[in-house]
């Protein structure tokens, strides 16, 4: 039975392969040097038609690449792929699925079903047939001349809203990086090169040596991410989802459709939606003493997505589940689809409960694992019910919440005292965390820190590994000969973690050809930005081939970073200068509401929810560090990001210059769609500030962003030292100023009665603080007089035409109560003195900084 579910997984990870193929091939049938003869006479076997004639034809070169590959799967396998007389032969399983269900096998209806149930469609109806044949007939390649369009261009648009808009962007076709080049464009100055894209992908595939299903699968997934997140999987229907997370989808649920026809219990709902999500994240990173913060953060932070990693990985192997499965893993949140079996609701049950309980036992209270479930059937897959997939996440997102209000409720009920009879702790804490010892509790010596404890230790030792590391090696099992490469187990799950180099792994390649389906071998973003997992290009004789372990490519934000303290971050060469760290929070606003309603329930499946939330993991996880090495790679460090939100610690100039190029991208990545926006919050303080109060600072400011409104709307803003400002009425306009401001004052060096004298910036501050300002009003009349005086004083001293000219403006704007800011028009609720004031406190502490 195993291995059918293996055989279906595969068939159904490569039923649209063909799709990619085809788009690389010049011909057509009847003219492709790609399909040899024997495939050619297929056509009737495993293309359906419409009034005589085939459609569908990219089957066909799903037939090809599995017939190119034949020594690879019969390997695999063990059985002979030309022996078409087994209807569950791969080929037939794989390329067949557009056959009427009358001429499918058992497995291969399943196959045919996901891929329905992926893509929402009916693909069997006569209007699919007939829309195949057109597509085909007429102009019959101009298919390999589209592009795909991103899912977040249309998000919050119906199908008429689609169809009535004009102008799309469209994403490059290439293999995916962590360049800007892989953003949308409006336009491209060559056609999209399938050819070359799938030369590419076709090289890396030869290096998956595996003849274990599980190990090949997994590893052939993570090669379909690197290459076909910007093929499109229909070019016939709206180019919005990917070959990737279509093909990922239908594998999924071709699994589950197979373990639910084969339980004795039929529930009328086929799947399972589950969703968790870990509340406490943010407390438990900067619950450290300050003193030695930068020593444990980034090992604290990463141990939290391994700790995420290690919960979904041992749900899958309780479910029996692959990692098609899950659906999104990103920020401390998951979602899963499984089938809706009694056996799989048994082992969530007891997934919760031991959860629960090893989550308590090494965390106590800090941190929680709110999980549920809920049901969803194939009707509201296909759209043919009056619950939709929008109706399922708002479920799943109530449910999951109300957990959060029930927190070890199951532990509570058994063991009372364990929560509300207070517990003895030693005299002694953890020298970085503050946390008390208890009786007998290991106590690991750190030089220069004190005693902490074991997982202190080792989440420091993760933190130092993780700035050389070239893999993260996950394993079922303990691994002996890596023994002294401190591997970390979160929580007892029996799942080992280790960061490791090359070096490490290379010496040892006979010893993991007996680990088959046991480890997992992940590259984080590859090197530079490239998403290289395989190493086809580079350093090939490194290649661990015939490992029979899992490979695979992955998003982290922050894993380059040279470990310098929070004190040489804000170093500046004169001893006078400004010191001061900006610690930076954002995420992007209203993302719940997002992902309930931002896919109208007629557009609404499973593989638009999984290409959304793989957008946003690429950006926050994986595109950050490259926005993070071009601003400020020596002066920053990425402590958290994934999932839709960040957190960063940096010299304080340079946060704000990462909150705005954030923004800047976050809004070219997502098409300009109104839709997203982000919002941040940036904390200004010394660099001994203790880390868990900076925090909350930042978590006050970015709320103060969150709260801010700009002709009526809220957020989309950022705020530091106490000032929200809107990132595109406001924030642009005063930063100009700034600027102005800081090139006028600077040069007073060399020629002091010719520019804007330092006392303009002290004037504007002390007129702002003595105006008791409220509501953005001006309460002390007498303000306007002083600042009608002191200003006009100070233009007939000044010589220079653009410092006159800039004064003026002050003096007029303020007491003239304008809507201008510098002489530019400006939207905003605040008084001109208010943000004169910011600009010029902004300009001061950078002056200083500069010195």
């Amino acid at each position: 039975m195993e291995k059918i579910r293996e055989h279906i997984y595969l068939a159904a990870l490569l039923h649209d392969i063909g799709k990619f193929y085809q788009r690389a091939d010049t011909g057509s049938v009847s003219t492709s040097k790609k399909l040899n003869e024997k495939v050619k006479k297929l056509e009737g076997q495993i293309l359906p038609s419409y009034k005589g004639i085939t459609s569908h034809k990219h089957a066909l070169w799903t037939a090809q690449f599995i017939a190119d590959n034949e020594a690879v799967f019969k390997n695999l396998i063990g059985a002979d792929l030309s022996d078409l007389s087994n209807k569950n032969n791969l080929i037939q399983l794989a390329s067949g699925h557009h056959l009427p269900k009358i001429q499918q096998t058992e497995l291969g209806k399943i196959i045919k079903e996901a891929d329905m149930l992926s893509s929402g469609m009916d693909r069997e109806s006569e209007i699919a047939l007939r829309d195949e044949q057109d597509e085909q007939e007429k102009n019959w390649d101009a298919f390999k001349r589209k592009r795909m369009i991103s899912i977040l261009e249309t998000i919050h648009l119906d199908n008429n809203e689609i169809v009535q808009k004009g102008t799309w962007k469209h994403l490059p076709v290439t293999d995916i990086s962590l360049s800007k080049s892989y953003f949308p464009k409006d336009k491209f100055d060559e056609q999209p090169d399938y050819e070359t894209l799938w030369n590419k992908f076709e090289r890396d595939f030869k290096f998956i040596q595996s003849n274990t299903y599980r190990a090949f699968s997994e590893t052939l997934l993570s090669l379909l991410f690197k290459y076909t997140c910007n093929v499109p999987a229909s070019t016939i229907n709206f180019p919005d989802v990917s070959l990737y997370d279509h093909s990922k989808m239908t594998a999924a649920l071709a699994v589950c459709l197979y373990d639910y026809q084969q339980a004795t219990d039929k529930p009328e709902k086929e799947f399972l939606l589950i969703g968790a999500d870990f509340s406490g994240i943010q407390n438990y990173i900067y619950q450290i003493v300050s003193k030695h913060a930068s020593k444990n953060l980034k090992g604290r932070s990463f141990y939290l997505r391994i700790l995420s990693d290690a919960v979904v990985k041992y749900i899958l192997k309780e479910l029996n589940l692959f990692q098609a499965n899950v659906i999104y893993n990103s920020g401390g949140s998951f979602y899963i689809i499984a089938p809706n079996t009694s056996f799989v609701k048994e082992q969530l049950k007891n997934i919760v409960r031991k959860l629960e309980q090893d989550m308590f036992k090494t965390h106590g209270s800090t941190l929680f694992l709110a999980m549920d479930a809920v049901e969803v059937s194939k009707a509201t897959l296909m759209r043919k019910s009056e619950e939709t997939l929008t109706d399922v996440w708002g479920q799943l997102f109530i449910s999951r919440d109300k957990k959060k209000s029930q927190k070890f409720s199951g532990l509570i009920e058994k063991n009372y005292s364990m929560f509300f009879i207070p517990t003895s702790f030693g005299i002694e804490t953890d020298s970085i965390t503050g946390e008390g010892f208890s009786k007998d509790e290991k106590k690991c010596w750190i030089d220069e820190v004190g005693y902490v404890k074991e997982l202190t230790k080792q989440q420091i030792e993760l933190g130092k590994r993780l700035r050389d590391a070239d893999f993260l090696v996950a394993s079922e099992e303990a691994i002996p000969y890596w023994k002294d490469k401190n591997p970390i187990e979160p929580i007892g799950l029996g799942l080992y973690f280790y960061l490791l180099k090359k070096e490490d792994i290379g010496t040892l390649k006979k010893e993991l050809h007996g680990s088959a389906d046991k480890i997992t071998i992940t590259t984080f973003n590859g090197k530079d930005g490239n998403c290289q997992f395989m190493y086809a290009d580079q350093d090939s004789d490194f290649m661990v081939s015939g490992s029979n372990n899992i490979y695979a490519l992955e998003f982290y934000g922050g894993n380059i970073f040279d470990g310098k303290t929070f004190d040489e971050f804000c170093q500046k060469e004169s001893e006078e200068a400004f010191h001061r760290l900006g610690v930076l929070r954002m995420d992007v606003d209203d993302l719940g509401y997002i992902f309930q309603n931002g896919i109208p329930p007629e557009r609404a499946t499973l593989s638009r929810y999984a290409a959304l939330s793989r957008s946003f993991d690429y950006f926050f996880s994986g595109y950050l560090n490259t926005i993070q090495q071009a601003i400020a790679p020596n002066t920053s460090f990425i402590i958290y990001s994934g999932g839709d939100d960040l957190f960063i610690v940096a010299s304080w100039e340079d946060a704000v210059k990462l909150a705005k190029q954030i923004r800047d991208d976050f809004k070219v990545f997502t098409c300009d769609n109104p839709a997203f926006t982000v919002s941040g919050g940036i904390a200004i303080v010394s660099s001994k500030f203790p880390i868990m109060k900076a925090a909350k600072e930042s978590e006050d400011e970015e709320n103060n962003a969150k709260r801010h409104s700009n002709e009526g709307q809220l957020k989309n803003s950022v705020s530091f030292m106490d000032m929200p400002l809107n990132w595109e009425h406001e924030f642009p306009q005063v930063e100009e100023l700034k600027d102005k401001i800081v090139e006028l004052t600077r040069k007073d060096n060399d020629n002091a009665k010719e520019v804007l004298p330092k006392s303009f910036i002290s004037k504007i501050l002390l007129h702002a603080e003595n105006a008791a300002i409220r509501n953005h009003k001006i309460w002390n009349l007498k303000t306007y007089w002083m600042v009608a005086y002191d200003l006009g004083r100070m233009i007939g001293r000044n010589t220079r035409v653009e410092a006159k000219e800039l004064i003026e403006n002050c003096k007029t704007e303020i007491c003239g109560n304008k809507a201008t800011l510098n002489g530019s028009t400006i939207t905003t609720k605040y008084h001109p003195l208010e943000l004169w004031a910011f600009a010029a406190r902004w300009a001061e502490l950078e002056i200083r900084t500069i010195k």
